[in-house]
């Protein structure tokens, strides 16, 4: 059976640290190690809530391993791969809770297809976009929920989640993505995506992916709430949004295919269209700063 590693980069989330140790702990198969890289202002080993948890009294056959670094979910993460001995590298957002088969089921699917080399399970809470969004997201082939997990002409990313069936998929949702080790053997999340990270986990699933398949298990399931603590300002997110696309069309798919300037143009504009359709301040200046900054500096 695949040994297990579970990796979580976390920031200024007490309670919702908390709560995913809590379903953690009440896995079928529980992890060989649960690695925890924390980049809080105030050290979460500083708090009784997390202590209780994070100890061999209550993860008795896992090994724990806890470091401080500072801030930046690409960067916390690779900490946690370098930290990491076992031959299946799970990584989780902080704030989801695991349904009590979530490892067993991913571990299980692996050893029944040995092909695949990672993925992701399912967040079956995971808000499902309207009519007209969808039909607006499709034609502008911006970022798509639902979906099939390949990436768009335009570079954007798909996921599946809510799909039913198991497939092949190239993207990966960081809340719930697993590598085995090897795939990352040569493999890191880019560190220059600072601070949020914003596609991380699209950026490294497409590196992978063009080496080794991946796999979307829909019978690992876990509920990701998006939690609001920690996070930028919405006009922040939607700076580096814009910015880490551009960075990673750039980086991935323009010297593959320089036509494919064609479908980055229609999203960057159908990105501005969405936000006139929503009628979001925050998204327009956001957006603007993000070209801005990586066009200009």
């Amino acid at each position: 059976m695949l040994t297990t590693s579970v990796i979580v980069a976390t920031r200024n989330r007490l309670k919702d640290i908390v709560t995913m140790l809590d379903s953690l702990v009440l896995q079928t198969l529980l992890p060989n190690e649960v690695i925890i890289i924390d980049s809080s202002d105030t050290w979460l080993m500083h708090y009784e809530e997390f202590t209780q948890r994070f100890n061999k009294n209550f993860f008795t056959s896992s090994k724990l391993i806890y470091k401080h670094t500072p801030r930046g979910a690409a960067y916390q993460r690779n900490v946690g791969i370098n930290l990491a001995s076992s031959e299946l590298l799970l990584f989780f957002d902080d704030d989801v809770e695991l349904l009590p088969d979530y490892i067993e089921q991913v571990v299980k699917t692996l050893e029944k297809h040995p092909q695949y080399f990672g993925g992701q399970g399912d967040a079956i809470n995971h808000p499902v976009s309207s009519k007209l969004s969808g039909l607006i997201r499709k034609f502008f082939m911006l970022h798509q929920d639902q979906s099939h997990g390949a990436f768009l002409f335009s570079g954007m990313s798909t996921h599946a989640y809510g799909t039913k069936n198991f497939k092949q998929i190239e993207c990966v949702g960081g809340c719930c993505m697993f590598f085995k080790a090897a795939a990352l053997k040569d493999e890191r999340f880019d560190e220059s995506l600072r601070d949020y990270s914003f596609m991380e986990d699209c950026d490294l699933s497409k590196r992978v992916s063009n080496k080794f398949p991946l796999c979307y298990i829909p019978t690992a399931r876990l509920y990701h709430y998006h939690s609001p603590a920690g996070r930028d300002r919405l006009v922040d997110l939607k700076k580096i949004e814009i910015r880490n696309y551009s960075y990673l069309f750039f980086k991935n798919f323009y010297p593959q295919n320089r036509l494919r300037i064609l479908g980055y143009t229609w999203t960057l504009f159908g990105m501005f269209c969405e936000a006139a359709f929503k009628r979001e301040t925050d998204y327009f200046v956001g957006y603007w700063r993000g070209l801005k900054e990586f066009y200009w500096g």
